[in-house]
């Protein structure tokens, strides 16, 4: 992020504008967040982590695993990037789209996210790179794609897609009931993988039940027996820390509009150097990463020789107007890094647990998100039998103000979904507590 673009938001800035209601406060846009301008006190500062956020103080958004709060500093700045772009469009460009200012933008991301600059590109979200990597695979009549029945329709749906087209297998492999242990997982894949399994297709964190899937075991598991991996990464930036590098993983798609509290419609692919050779781009407008001559018959340039990080030559190409958006990502790090990401995670555990205690004392709910510690994060999934999960959704939302999701995935699972952002607090529980008792 170009910090000759910003501005220091203050907290006091922020809390006078939050009084108006106005969902574009009256600052200047494109500011930065740092530790100092941070309370210290646990509940000042849950407090103003909601006062930087866009929601309607009077909703209880109990469903950022659908889509988060966007930052209200992330808002203004797109508001006022946009307006430089419209108004010098040949000026911006030169300053916010060279090849020099988007290797900056992608190395503080990078930073954040544990991966090189030249291994990630920007996205719309997690669905494009997920659709980019189904397309770009060469696969063959007699190939599987291993993925389960419980990983999200845009995950899914791009390899069934190109299985039409191109007669390979898409295996979903079922769940009985709850997960109990990440070596329970990792062996019910290791025992669905046959010698045709060439992709291994999963979650990080699965939409339906919020397990919190051992990435770094199955893509062992995976690269032993050379088989591609791609993590669908919608719910993970800002929920879970970790680093990609680390997990071991080909492909990752990332969104950045749920716990990181981006702009809606950004996101990130991260390709390793190896996976780059075996993933062919979805759209190319210039000849960078081709090894074939270009339209005129001249060589072509490798990927980045003109200083553009890899993957995004090869990959972002659709990104290169959201300039304004991709600035929020590096607006919502500064955000992350400023408040603390490992404080972030412990406060969402908290309430996550919280939640759990409090539903245990209503008849009849039946939590089917793992209780064990290291395949649980901030979702928690439940069942009431008898009822109608979409109908009591609606009616509380409607009724109590109160937003959760509602999970209808064929008969694998009919569940309401209930995640938790550190900007909820012990009321946001309570008033869902309330709410889903009533209707009992």
């Amino acid at each position: 992020m170009h910090r000759d673009m910003t501005d220091n938001i203050t907290r006091r800035g922020f809390l006078g504008v939050l009084s108006s209601g106005s969902l574009l406060p009256a600052m200047a846009a494109g500011q930065t967040f740092s530790s100092a301008n941070v309370p210290a006190g646990s509940r000042d500062l849950w407090e103003w982590v909601r006062a930087q956020l866009v929601l309607d103080p009077g909703l209880a958004w109990l469903d950022t695993a659908r889509c988060g709060p966007v930052l209200r500093a992330a808002m203004a700045q797109g508001f006022r990037s946009r307006e430089r772009q419209s108004g010098d469009f040949a000026g911006y460009e030169a300053a916010a789209s060279s090849p020099a200012s988007v290797r900056q933008r992608l190395a503080a991301v990078a930073s954040f996210l544990g991966a090189e600059p030249d291994d990630l590109a920007y996205t719309s979200g997690a669905a494009e790179g997920l659709g980019t990597v189904a397309r770009g695979l060469d696969l063959q009549p007699g190939d599987e794609v291993l993925t389960t029945t419980h990983d999200r329709p845009a995950a899914v749906y791009p390899w069934l897609l190109e299985a039409k087209r191109r007669g390979f297998r898409v295996v979903q492999l079922p769940q009985d009931g709850v997960p109990v242990s990440p070596e329970a997982i990792v062996a019910r894949f290791e025992a669905a993988i046959t010698p045709r399994t060439r992709v291994l297709a999963f979650a990080h964190v699965q939409t339906t039940d919020g397990t919190v899937m051992p990435v770094r075991e199955l893509c062992a598991l995976a690269r032993g027996k050379n088989i591609f991996t791609l993590v669908d990464g919608a719910m993970g930036p800002g929920l879970l820390d970790g680093r990609l590098a680390d997990m071991g993983c080909d492909a990752y798609a990332a969104s950045c509009h749920r716990w990181l509290n981006a702009p809606l419609g950004t996101g990130l692919l991260y390709l390793g150097r190896e996976a780059r050779t075996r993933v062919w781009p979805l759209t190319a407008r210039s000849p960078a990463g081709w090894d074939t001559s270009d339209r005129y018959g001249i060589p072509s340039a490798p990927a980045g020789a003109d200083g553009m990080p890899e993957a995004q030559a090869e990959y972002g190409c659709l990104s290169q107007f959201q300039v304004p958006n991709q600035q929020g990502i590096g607006l919502a790090i500064d955000f992350q890094q400023a408040v603390n990401k490992a404080r972030i995670g412990a406060r969402i555990r908290e309430l996550a647990s919280y939640l759990r205690q409090r539903l245990a004392t209503l008849p009849g709910v039946q939590v089917v998100t793992p209780a064990h510690p290291s395949l649980s994060a901030g979702i928690v999934s439940l069942r009431v039998p008898g009822r109608e999960h979409g109908a009591m959704v609606q009616s509380m939302a409607e009724e109590d103000r109160v937003a959760v999701g509602y999970v209808a995935q064929g008969p694998v699972l009919d569940a309401i979904r209930i995640s938790m952002h550190p900007a909820n607090d012990i009321d946001d529980v309570e008033r869902c507590v309330n709410a889903l008792r009533r209707r009992l």
